[in-house]
């Protein structure tokens, strides 16, 4: 124990084996979190800070002198153990475990909802949720098949924004198409095939729903929608990204 609190690990102790276990297999409660200015986004924030794992290198840097104080425990080990447990591969010398954010239903009393189906890349659901939070969605929701928003690669994908937006993780189509249409509100497809988005502007609240690149929405869940929407698109280009489409139809809805 270092006098500034810092606890120095070995290579192979109890708790940096316990620390590998997590990064592989997230725990609920908790979320990893690996880069510096996520991490340094997350105290400006004031999400708990559960423990901090830092390299002596980063131990020394002035700008984490904040999240060292911000953190509930705080723990230094070989740069060369933690680029080894790091979920990334340029890691920057810090890992994170931030206290996961509450479950959160959304009311349906406005805005506009995603709704995502079988988003299993963690890297576009990331992308999406970081549109979401950046665009003015109400909420994420997420079909029961879609990956963790709250593993490492989602997490950083989202630069942090999964702490910015609510998410709702499980929740099958018929669900979220119910909620927003006991109040008056509509439910609208994206996909190849349906209107143009320019004009479009759709009774609020309004459900948004997308599913994964090269799979798209299955016909239940298209069958549910008031409509489908279509990015008109050149050059014999056939899809965008899902991350994409959905920064897309967001921003045309923003404002509106």
């Amino acid at each position: 124990m270092t006098e500034t609190g810092i606890e120095r690990l070995g290579r192979h102790g109890a708790r940096v084996k316990d620390l590998r276990r997590r990064v592989k297999h997230r725990r609920g409660g908790e979320v990893i979190v690996d880069g510096r200015r996520i991490a340094l986004d997350l105290v400006r924030w004031g999400v708990p800070i559960l423990e901090l794992y830092l390299s002596p290198e980063a131990t020394a840097a002035p700008e984490m002198a904040e999240l060292i104080e911000a953190a509930e425990s705080v723990y230094e080990m070989e740069d060369s153990v933690l680029a080894d447990i790091a979920p990334t591969r340029t890691p920057q010398g810090l890992l994170a475990v931030a206290a996961e954010p509450r479950p959160h239903r959304w009311a349906a009393t406005g805005g506009v909802a995603l709704w995502l189906h079988r988003v299993q890349d963690p890297g576009n659901l990331g992308a999406i949720v970081r549109s979401a939070a950046g665009l003015g969605a109400a909420v994420v929701m997420l079909s029961p098949d879609c990956t963790d928003p709250f593993g490492p690669s989602a997490v950083r994908g989202s630069s942090g924004a999964v702490f910015r937006v609510p998410i709702e993780r499980g929740v099958p189509a018929i669900k979220a198409v119910e909620r927003v249409r006991s109040v008056g509100g509509e439910v609208w497809a994206a996909g190849s095939d349906g209107r143009p988005v320019a004009g479009w502007e759709p009774v609020r609240p309004c459900v948004l729903m997308l599913g994964a690149e090269g799979v798209g929405l299955s016909n239940e869940a298209r069958d549910l929608a008031d409509g489908e929407l279509t990015i008109p698109l050149s050059n014999e280009i056939e899809s965008l990204n899902v991350a994409v489409a959905a920064g897309i139809l967001l921003q045309h809805l923003r404002g509106r």
